[in-house]
């Protein structure tokens, strides 16, 4: 008998949410720090590692920048209480007037196929 949960059986508390046009627009700089410590002339294994490792954490760097934190069970467009209740009641009219039978405006006409 399993009582509670396993930590691998938990949902997760919190999710990331990245703006990736934000992302897109960072990497397309040209003029950054980072980047421009990158030599020209790469001519060793220890200078491939280096330009690598900088520009793995220059896009680690706007990746996280671009990056918040929110708990996991969040709605994003959650509406405030009072605009619900106004919305239901509008829902509510809409249903009200659905179900309510039409009244004919107009001289009655007798069915065409008859004769």
């Amino acid at each position: 008998m399993r009582l509670g949960f396993l930590i691998a059986d938990c949902p997760p508390t919190t999710k990331t949410i990245t703006n990736w046009q934000k992302v897109s627009a960072a990497l397309e700089e040209i003029d950054t720090p980072t980047l421009n410590n990158i030599p020209n002339d790469i001519v060793s294994t220890d200078d491939i590692d280096n330009a690598i490792g900088a520009l793995t954490n220059h896009i680690t760097t706007v990746v996280e920048s671009s990056s918040r934190t929110v708990p996991a069970n969040s709605h994003r467009r959650e509406l405030p209480g009072d605009v619900i209740q106004l919305i239901r009641d509008k829902n509510a009219l809409c249903v009200e007037r659905a179900n309510t039978p039409h009244v004919r405006i107009g001289p009655v006409r007798a069915p065409s196929n008859v004769r």
